[in-house]
């Protein structure tokens, strides 16, 4: 699929259904002129501790409202109050330049209660918009940044509203042309006026640049807001993989709604690092294209080749970011965009350093991995039948969402009840729809908490208002679900954290990791061994393991190795001696999960696995160290 594309049928009238519903249009051109026609001017209100000055839009200029103190928590800002009555259905679009994060920065509010009718960003880099609590929809606007963080970019931010009953309203938010999320929430009839950036109490902390501010009677649909947001590149695929010496190509459109082709020719730059050479050029040397009338809806190809450096400089990833230049003012403006690639290292001999002598496995980098492989190899007994053969003490026992035989699973109690039996405790983690990492399996909090929905859909304030133990035990009521970086400094430093990705991005995981500064000290599975392969590329001194079941083929062996992760966790069932074999023939280790009988888990120690997870640590530390 093309990255940002959309397939658009656009009437030649669709221009005139747009501007025919515009009911409000500030184009924040020096002033607070309503262009739509309507007389619904803007009106600036000193809000005694902001400033307010008009700064460099998208399109010419664009309103900056601003804070003169240094509080983290700004507050009383200039706002601008717009004399608009919202409709049963209707729409809101600007372009929003964010200057800084902080809870909360306000987009918009209305003159009804509050926390009515408002748009805002959290400190998290999540907007948020609301008619009523219970219908809001939401966006990341970080994983949508050119460079992972929203600081600093423009966005074309949209919402839109449909009344469906007296009561109930569906909600959507588009962010640079594209729908993020819709939802039905409760109706509650608007006030007498608009407000940009405050107005409220709670909501009068809006810092940013406002332009080309519109306000329709309608519920635009999506290729409407396109035609705000006007164009967009597109990209396929949206991401490479290359392993040093191989290249790879992609292809690069202008995407836009039908009919409102630029004006004139378009200019796209693409920059490389020095490992990367485009369309036969030098590496590192910029390549740009040309779009030309009449052919503005042509691909154009970029063969892209990773530069084979003969040094091992470990798995990264490289960015290949598109810049625009065009006297059509719309496309001049267009903020960068970004491939992705990510680049295998293939010097294997570790260049001219050759393997240090602690590296057992082979990957040109002394870590957990490295310590755990020694361990298992110093104590394997080469005949584990034989009498008085000590048993293979390098066997690791991981404890599966805690001791969660013991305690309700995912929780700190857990985690806790897992010490002085496990040497890893395995958790499992998704981020809540405001961006923050939770301990949670399943997608939605109904199993194990008194709520309900899907994790992503709530926010970390609602997840934390959750009680995650009563299901399990009335002597674990009131048990909270837990943050992740809660639980790895619970989890440290007398085990090893074991974090099982769910989903997530691999910013968020090592964004948090290196906050905490223990990248080095846990360890992280997944079933995406894509994800894993991007979080090596981010921080090699992670430890990485491949999840899956099923038959455990060479190839497999050899593709997961080939991703750079670490080592292999696998279902248990699907594993035999030879599996074992052909894992450590590569130098690499296998772990399995999860293993609650005592007649497997002896087999799988005795076989000498690497690790074991299981739900019951205490039972498999037994059998570890009998005689």
């Amino acid at each position: 699929m093309w990255m940002l594309s959309a397939a658009f049928v656009v009437m030649g009238a669709m221009g005139t259904s747009v501007h025919g519903a515009l009911q409000v249009h500030l184009e924040m051109e020096g002033n607070l002129a309503d262009s739509s026609g309507a007389d619904r001017h803007g009106v600036l209100v000193d809000g005694h501790q902001g400033f307010n000055s008009y700064e460099p839009g998208v399109i010419g200029q664009a309103l900056a409202l601003g804070h003169i103190s240094a509080d983290p928590g700004p507050t009383n800002n200039d706002y601008v109050r717009i004399p608009y009555v919202m409709t049963d259905d209707g729409a809101v679009a600007m372009w929003f330049y964010v200057e800084d994060l902080y809870n909360y920065v306000t987009l918009f509010d209305n003159a009804v209660q509050a926390d009515d009718w408002e748009m805002w960003i959290y400190a998290t880099g999540v907007a948020r918009f609301r008619i009523q609590s219970g219908g809001e929809v939401s966006a990341n606007l970080h994983g949508l940044a050119t460079d992972g963080d929203a600081r600093g970019d423009w966005f074309h931010i949209a919402v839109t509203w449909r009344r469906l009953s007296p009561t109930t309203v569906e909600n959507a938010i588009y962010i640079n042309g594209r729908l993020i999320e819709s939802r039905q929430g409760p109706w509650v009839d608007p006030g007498t006026a608009v407000f940009l950036g405050g107005g409220h109490a709670g909501n009068d902390a809006g810092i940013g640049r406002w332009d080309d501010v519109r306000i329709y009677d309608h519920a635009l649909d999506e290729a409407e807001i396109r035609w705000l947001a006007m164009h967009a590149l597109a990209f396929e695929p949206a991401e490479l993989h290359l392993k040093e010496g191989q290249s790879a190509s992609y292809e690069l459109r202008l995407d836009y709604p039908a009919g409102f082709d630029p004006q004139v020719e378009v200019n796209v730059t693409i920059t490389p690092d020095g490992h990367i050479a485009l369309n036969g050029l030098e590496a590192g040397q910029p390549l740009t294209l040309t779009f030309d009338p009449g052919s503005f809806e042509a691909s154009q190809t970029i063969e892209v080749l990773a530069v084979d450096d003969a040094v091992n400089t470990g798995n990264r990833i490289a960015t290949l970011m598109h810049t625009l230049s065009s006297d059509d003012p719309r496309w001049n403006a267009m903020r960068s965009a970004s491939v992705s690639v990510f680049i295998l290292d293939d010097d294997l001999g570790c260049g001219a350093w050759g393997y240090l002598p602690m590296d057992h496995n082979r990957d040109c980098y002394v870590s957990l991995a490295d310590f755990l492989a020694f361990a298992s190899q110093w104590m394997m007994c080469t005949d584990p039948s034989g009498e008085g053969c000590l048993r293979p003490a390098g066997v690791k026992i991981a404890a599966h969402r805690g001791y969660s035989q013991a305690a309700p699973e995912n929780t700190l109690a857990a985690c806790n009840a897992a010490r002085g039996f496990a040497d890893l405790v395995e958790f499992d983690v998704r981020p809540t729809q405001d961006g923050w990492l939770v301990l949670m399996h399943d997608g939605t909090v109904d199993r194990t908490t008194g709520g309900t929905g899907a994790v992503e859909n709530l926010t970390l304030a609602e997840v934390r208002a959750l009680e995650a133990g009563s299901w399990f035990s009335e002597d674990y009521a009131g048990e909270p679900v837990p943050l992740m970086s809660e639980a790895i400094l619970a989890v440290l430093p007398d085990m090893i954290p074991l974090i099982e990705r769910k989903t997530g991005t691999a910013e968020q995981y090592v964004e948090v990791l290196r906050a905490l500064r223990c990248a080095s000290d846990v360890v992280v599975i997944a079933f995406d061994w894509d994800f894993l392969a991007q979080v090596e590329a981010r921080d090699s001194t992670i430890v990485t393991g491949a999840l899956g079941s099923n038959a455990l083929t060479g190839d497999t062996i050899s593709h997961i190795r080939s991703l750079g992760i670490d080592f292999i966790n696998w279902e248990h069932s699907a594993i035999t001696a030879d599996d074992l074999n052909r894992v450590h023939a590569a130098g690499m280790e296998l772990w399995v999960w999860t293993v609650n009988g005592a007649a497997r888990i002896e087999e799988l120690i005795n076989m000498g696995i690497d690790g074991i997870t299981t739900d019951n640590p205490e039972l498999a530390r037994q059998l570890l160290e009998q005689p």
